[in-house]
């Protein structure tokens, strides 16, 4: 059980009554150091709080990898090459890998999974890809996530830094993002690839940060195939929406004074109808449940859609596999080296 104290001298009477009840070791009740295979370090004199998988990393890597991979790790530097797309093999495929004991990919998916999901959003992108091969795979796929694992090995010390106060520095003209009125804590972006997988289904991706790290992140094939570019960024400006709602719910509960969510989108089409009211829109008629309730959200004033062009876009690096320049510029609004921290 994980405690939240905003007074720490209660800690000790909310233990013992818990100790009534309860076989607990003396031992704890004290600051949290892993939790479900991630390790946590806290220093709230510093103002900081970090949050590493280096140990499970570490685990899977010596499980797959062989020593020439470990080895050679550091060459890697992105998790996939951008410039080849995964093949679907049908289950009558020759090519198509039988022997599980020769290489078990719904495992190693697993594993992946669970790290991508907890602590390293750097790779939900590769391993949202992987995955859809899960079942059905050959030796190209072997090889892609043999290459997510030699990533995460090589940057294994990598994980999510929260900081107290103001959120990590980014680059703008009057030293703080223009679209930030001082209230808006969550930064939440969504973006959308249009058509890019073989069942011509976009993959959306949505990132949400607070205090200099994510602590939301989606990167999810659609369930239905989207047939313009503006539907499938709506598609997607919906499920970040959601998430962003439900995260300013949690904060209120927790006392935090949240203003409108700010979504960050770099489509124009899906900026103008969600922006302009609860209004028709003749070409969104197969779309429009969504749309409207983008709409409903934008007109009570609880999501305001601004643009955020496509260099700065943080969620595109959810869509898709992206070339090592733009992957290593995104990677380092995402997860933070925490050897030194530790």
């Amino acid at each position: 059980m994980t405690i939240c104290l905003e007074d720490p001298s209660q800690m000790n009477d909310l233990m013992a009554a818990l100790r009534k009840r309860f076989t607990i070791k003396e031992s704890e009740g004290g600051k949290i150091d892993w939790l479900l295979g991630m390790r946590i370090h806290q220093n709230l004199e510093e103002g900081y709080i970090s949050i590493d998988q280096e140990l499970a990393i570490t685990k899977l890597a010596k499980a797959v990898l062989t020593q020439a991979e470990l080895d050679t790790a550091s060459k890697v530097v992105h998790p996939m090459l951008h410039s080849v797309s995964l093949p679907r093999y049908a289950l009558d495929n020759p090519l198509r890998i039988k022997d599980k004991k020769r290489f078990h990919m719904l495992s190693v998916c697993g594993s992946l999974l669970h790290i991508s999901g907890s602590s390293r959003p750097d790779v939900s992108a590769a391993v949202g890809i992987l995955c859809r091969h899960a079942s059905s795979y050959g030796q190209v796929h072997v090889e892609a996530a043999r290459r997510i694992v030699r990533y995460l090995y090589s940057t294994r010390s990598y994980g999510l830094v929260y900081r107290k106060g103001d959120c990590r520095p980014e680059a703008y003209g009057q030293g703080r993002h223009p679209k930030d009125d001082g209230t808006n804590y969550l930064q939440t972006f969504a973006d959308s690839d249009y058509a890019m997988d073989e069942t011509r289904r976009s993959t959306m991706g949505v990132c949400i940060n607070m205090n200099g790290a994510p602590v939301s992140w989606t990167s999810t094939l659609g369930k239905t195939v989207a047939t313009s570019t503006a539907e499938a960024e709506v598609n997607a400006a919906v499920v970040a929406c959601k998430d962003a709602i439900h995260l300013r719910s949690m904060l209120k509960e927790l006392g935090v004074d949240h203003g409108p969510i700010v979504l960050r989108e770099d489509n124009s089409a899906c900026i103008a109808q969600g922006n302009n009211g609860i209004r028709l829109v003749r070409n969104a008629k197969h779309y429009m449940v969504k749309l409207r309730w983008l709409q409903q959200v934008t007109t009570d004033g609880d999501v305001s859609i601004r643009f955020e062009p496509t260099s700065t876009q943080l969620a595109d690096c959810f869509t898709k596999p992206n070339d090592e320049l733009t992957f290593l510029k995104f990677r380092e609004r995402l997860v933070t080296d925490v050897s030194p921290l530790l």
